[in-house]
């Protein structure tokens, strides 16, 4: 099957690395090769597994967008960004899919796209679970929400196969992201602060396994939230690090109204939704059992550690985990736009 997917990035290329054995993956980027350490490594992983890679700013190369969507059967975005002013998480979050909706239906609209979308878009009820219609229930309240919400309804409401996924925090090996370059830094100095803190996450291998089935399927439309049945604790992935490292680890106890002092930053916009509750049934429908990986954690320890001694260790900004509050500027996807 001829995959198309938009952005290069840790989520991308792991999603790249398992379909890419079965399937004909071609990945695209701004800038190829890349110039980020990191995102070269992904690359040159990829070209050696005979992934192809295009070089296309999909909103200012609107032919050759249509040009590259066109001998593709399946379509999946990474793009999008977390964080920025409202201008940029426009034109991100939703030119984008808006953009590539039109493209696939002006030059192949026999083709299946999937979006990957956000979990938090203004949920009123902390037991979030996929609503119907679509869009009931929700009330944005961020201009990142609103933007992600905008962005469902166009790829949606578009007359082509189609499905939305909404991931937690994705998590995996070769995971270069913000958030966990900080938890591998202070692992390495024996540095594990206790947090009585868990957060929804998801493997980046439960993704992958839900976009090689939903290519298969190619449902009319669907969305849905993709995620592990559990709660993965803060302290969990530190520990994990630090076993990845070979360290022993000094634990420090966070009391609670310190908590978001002691996380990463990346990681700190999620305690505000540290009490909803995620599904994972949909997940489940194309799983079986998502459950936590402890070992990709301590692998990814390992992967970093390595990239630090080649003086490689320059992180990558987070793919939307899609649970935030306004912050930084953070890129999500794979790519600037």
């Amino acid at each position: 099957m001829r995959m198309l997917f938009l952005g290069l990035g840790f989520v991308s290329y792991s999603v790249a690395s398992i379909l890419g054995g079965t399937h004909e993956v071609t990945v695209t980027g701004r800038r190829i090769p890349p110039d980020h350490p990191v995102k070269r490594g992904y690359f040159e992983g990829l070209s050696r597994m005979g992934v192809r890679f295009e070089r296309l700013d999909p909103l200012g190369e609107p032919d050759r967008l249509r040009e590259i969507v066109r001998p593709s059967e399946v379509i999946v975005n990474f793009i999008g960004m977390i964080s920025g002013s409202e201008g940029e998480l426009m034109r991100a979050n939703y030119e984008v899919p808006r953009a590539l909706v039109r493209a696939i239906q002006e030059s192949n609209p026999d083709a299946f796209l999937i979006h990957i979308g956000a979990a938090t878009l203004g949920q009123r009820e902390k037991r979030v679970v996929e609503e119907s219609p679509h869009g009931a229930g929700l009330e944005p309240r961020t201009p990142y929400e609103r933007s992600k919400l905008m962005a469902e309804r166009e790829v949606l409401g578009a007359p082509f196969r189609k499905a939305v996924l909404r991931p937690t925090v994705i998590y995996g090996r070769a995971n270069s992201h913000v958030e966990f370059v900080a938890i591998y830094r202070l692992a390495r100095r024996g540095i594990m602060p206790r947090l009585g803190l868990a957060l929804p996450a998801v493997n980046v291998r439960y993704l992958a396994e839900v976009i090689g089935a939903l290519a298969e399927e190619r449902p009319a439309s669907d969305y849905l939230y993709v995620n592990e049945c559990g709660k993965v604790g803060v302290t969990r992935l530190f520990e994990l690090h630090c076993r990845g490292l070979g360290k022993r680890c000094l634990g420090i106890p966070a009391p609670g109204p310190l908590v978001s002092a002691f996380l990463p930053e990346g990681l700190r916009p999620l305690v505000r939704y540290a009490d909803y509750e995620f599904t994972c049934e949909r997940t489940r429908e194309y799983v079986g059992d998502p459950t936590f990986v402890e070992e990709d954690v301590m692998e990814n320890a390992r992967f970093l550690r390595e990239l630090d001694e080649r003086g490689e260790l320059v992180p990558e900004r987070s793919p939307a985990p899609a649970i935030l509050i306004p912050g930084p500027r953070i890129l999500s996807g794979q790519d600037r736009v």
